[in-house]
């Protein structure tokens, strides 16, 4: 311990950890044990010089000859938070106490998990900047509207978009709101801070030569993700997430609640699956169809959904299709070595295309076949409950149809696999068409008598399932 000096290093705005001599800005830490406790401190300066000077003053306790001496010494300065704590009040919460209080509170709105991920991931950046910026001030009752100014605008800094920056600064309002009685805070210091407008940034459709190169590169759960988002035009969390459960290969019918109605509407989709998809489902024996459709998939999802669109990003851009709009996220660039290498273009990352454009090349493909918007509307879901009135009349026959008007674009010939209207059809009523086609004079009351029967049959079934 005598000759301990901790170890010193840089951290920027973003979280990012840099050793102590890199020119990017930051605030320097400093890191050390004390009787086999690991401390952490931020040391408040942003200047290598200054951060040695602080360093040596901190550390110096520690390089006395007497462990006791030391313990006491450092252990009085890391009391010194709790102390400034107690004179704050027995309302107080300190401010990287304050998530794990906010989850634990009862009267917080209801979330999933994955949205709480995010939520927990947007609060962690504020800890970190009060670290930074205000450390004098650990509780978040010392917020102050002026604070909350003064990190809305190391938000624009960082150079978020309008939606992003409207996220952080609502799920702030939102945390201080729910804990204002238990932090003892008199207002809520993010209230007045403007929302910025948006600029929405819409994914494009692919287009036809870009889905062929798409699907056909694909493999394993990825050619099943892709084909599900392609002739489902469900969203990327329903996809991965499906069970098999909600998949009727016999009818040819996924029936599934989308995770963004849930909660709100809580009503299901009735999606027809087409005869690629469908083909692609029945490669999975039945013996080996667990729970979801693609287990890898789903738990890869609950674990880090980001893993999965970065997949999905990285399929896209070895099939020659850019995914950022031009000058904007990472680039590549030629070094001397002639390899290349991706570095930043100082701007971020506006995204063009993405696996939600599957979602938009479904809408398309379905119009450019003439199918009735409403049908292609009924099909994906609609977040509107003022436009889904209009939707209740579609049927699964018209919908069926509009789901196999789409071209092949995976392993497939598009020309084997287009079913007739009568093919969309399940093999009772295609029975009973066939009674009826054939029925006569001689032969209506036997024929009548075997369709009714078919139907009861067909009602019972239903009703068991």
């Amino acid at each position: 311990m005598k000759h301990r000096k901790g170890y010193l290093y840089k951290r920027t705005k973003d979280g990012r950890q840099l050793p102590p001599g890199s020119r990017e800005p930051g605030i320097y830490y400093l890191e050390y044990k004390v009787a086999g406790k690991r401390v952490k401190e931020s040391l408040g300066v942003t200047n290598l010089e200054d951060a040695e000077t602080e360093r040596n003053r901190r550390m110096a306790p520690l390089m006395v000859a007497d462990e006791e001496q030391a313990l006491e010494s450092i252990t009085q300065r890391l009391n010194g938070v709790k102390a400034r704590r107690k004179v704050a009040g027995t309302l107080s919460i300190l401010t990287d106490e304050a998530w794990s209080t906010y989850e634990k509170t009862p009267n917080r709105p209801d979330a999933g998990e994955v949205t709480l991920r995010h939520y927990a991931c947007q609060f962690g950046r504020f800890v970190r900047w009060m670290k930074d910026n205000h450390p004098d001030l650990p509780a978040l009752r010392d917020v102050t509207s002026e604070i909350a100014a003064e990190y809305a605008e190391d938000l624009t800094k960082a150079k978020y978009s309008s939606n992003t920056y409207n996220k952080h600064v609502r799920l702030l309002e939102l945390v201080f709101r729910v804990l204002e009685d238990k932090a003892g805070m008199e207002r809520n210091p993010w209230s007045k801070i403007t929302r910025k407008k948006l600029r929405t940034q819409s994914r494009r459709e692919l287009t036809v030569e870009e889905l062929k190169e798409v699907c056909g590169k694909s493999k394993g759960e990825l050619k099943t993700l892709l084909a599900l988002g392609l002739y489902t035009g469900m969203r990327l969390g329903d996809c991965c997430t499906l069970r098999w459960a909600e998949v009727d290969l016999r009818r040819r019918v996924i029936i599934r609640i989308p995770n963004k109605t849930a909660r709100t509407k809580g009503q299901a989709v009735r999606i027809p699956v087409h005869p690629v998809l469908q083909t692609i489902l029945e490669e999975t024996p039945r013996k080996q169809r667990g729970e979801y459709v693609m287990s890898g998939m789903a738990e890869e999802y609950d674990r880090a959904s980001w893993d999965v669109t970065n997949r999905i990003r990285a399929h896209f851009e070895t099939c020659g299709i850019r995914t950022h709009k031009k000058g904007t996220g990472l680039k590549k660039v030629k070094g001397k070595d002639g390899k290349e290498r991706k570095v930043h273009t100082g701007k971020r990352a506006v995204v063009e295309v993405g696996f939600h454009s599957l979602r938009h090349s479904f809408v398309s493909l379905c119009r450019d076949a003439g199918t009735p918007l409403a049908v292609v509307e009924a099909i994906v879901g609609h977040s509107n409950p003022a436009m889904t009135r209009h939707y209740t009349h579609v049927g699964d026959l018209a919908a069926s149809q509009a789901v196999a008007a789409l071209p092949a674009f995976v392993g497939a010939n598009e020309a084997s696999i287009q079913p007739s209207a009568k093919e969309l059809l399940s093999s009772r009523d295609r029975e009973i068409v066939g009674i009826l086609e054939k029925s006569s004079a001689e032969t209506w009351e036997k024929d009548r008598s075997r369709v009714l029967t078919l139907l009861r049959e067909g009602h019972l079934e239903e009703a068991a399932c």
